[in-house]
């Protein structure tokens, strides 16, 4: 089985640019398959943020780290093309922590079956990651009660947006934060927050003061930087932090926490940092609730569905200049958008 591969050519520096990737033939696995492993087509690939963290060199981190000339790891979802696994049988869909490239081989135990009337871009879009992050972030470490205040960073964003639903549905008086007037106003006519703030040209302690006069109770971060130091600052006691993502940190610039860490001590404030595999066994739960909530109109997901394997590092630079308008996905082939059946 020949295909391409994207690999990482070198560590970023600065800016993410898609030329520190390089496009080359991916090497046939000759190899039987061993019992237990399946070969997936890849058809779909998710952009993610935190995926800039993986470009870094080796770290005390607990994040994996892409070495030099290798293909680069990203959520991915295919079909399998071989089997040695019962459980997995060749025409399936599946999803898998996989890389930029054509094919992969992998235990079947490391893959999720997609359901057979479900395409993979609704298992990697409006069932996967992202919402699933929202949801585990407001409602288990959040824990948001109705009358609270919420406040959300990137709420235009992909996590953002399904967070602040989620919000608004818990009956919580819910502020989101974003980057120029379109987003802020999508996020306060679309999908209904009580107040949003624009980064861009707003102070943002003075914006939160107004728009959160009673304090802030829950703060969904996605950004970090000033806008986590600004959240702190306006934290009620006992008030709790959802560490999401800290973007504002990921594209070369300095990675720093709070500066009022005393606020937190004396504030009895938690601040907690998560990844949806923390809750595995609570999934198929989320994704029951959020069905609910898009069939009945009460949450607006959206996904942003590109086209292009050759495209891909372009894409995923388009995420750190905000020219994304929901989940990011790549489809390397239109058959993505279809259920297997």
């Amino acid at each position: 089985m020949s295909g391409q591969q994207w690999i990482l050519a070198q560590r970023p520096q600065g800016r993410l640019r898609p030329d520190i990737f390089r496009l080359q033939p991916q090497p046939a696995d000759e190899a039987s398959l061993a019992p237990g492993e399946v070969d997936v087509a890849l058809r779909l690939f998710l952009c993610a943020p935190t995926m800039r963290n993986w470009m870094d060199p080796p770290g005390n981190h607990l994040y994996p780290s892409v070495p030099i000339d290798e293909a680069m790891l990203s959520p991915a979802g295919g079909r399998i093309t071989a089997s040695a696994d019962p459980d997995r049988p060749v025409g399936a869909d599946v999803t898998c922590f996989g890389r930029w490239q054509s094919h992969i081989r992998a235990a079947g135990c490391d893959t999720a079956l997609v359901p057979p009337t479900r395409s993979l871009v609704d298992a990697m879009g409006r069932f996967g990651i992202n919402p699933l992050t929202a949801w585990f972030g407001i409602k288990r470490i959040g824990q948001l009660q109705a009358g609270e205040t919420l406040l959300v960073s990137g709420a235009a964003g992909s996590v953002g947006s399904i967070a602040v639903q989620l919000g608004r549905l818990a009956g919580a008086r819910v502020v989101g934060i974003a980057g120029g007037p379109d987003k802020c106003r999508w996020l306060t006519e679309v999908i209904g927050t009580d107040a949003a703030i624009d980064y861009r040209s707003e102070n943002l302690p003075a914006a939160i003061a107004i728009a959160c006069p009673n304090g802030v109770d829950v703060f969904f971060d996605n950004v970090g930087g000033n806008a986590l130091d600004a959240a702190v600052d306006a934290m009620n006691r006992l008030g709790r932090i959802a560490l999401c993502g800290q973007i504002s940190g990921y594209d070369g610039a300095d990675m720093r926490g709070p500066a009022n860490m005393m606020r937190l001590i004396y504030g009895g404030i938690t601040m907690r940092g998560f990844l949806v595999g923390d809750f595995a066994s609570e999934w198929d739960a989320a994704r029951a609730d959020l069905k609910a909530g898009y069939d009945s109109g009460a949450i607006v997901y959206r996904d942003d569905l590109r086209e292009g394997f050759e495209q891909l590092p372009q894409h995923f630079c388009d995420l750190f200049e905000g020219r994304n308008n929901g989940t990011l996905l790549v489809m390397s082939d239109r058959q993505a958008r279809e259920p297997a059946r």
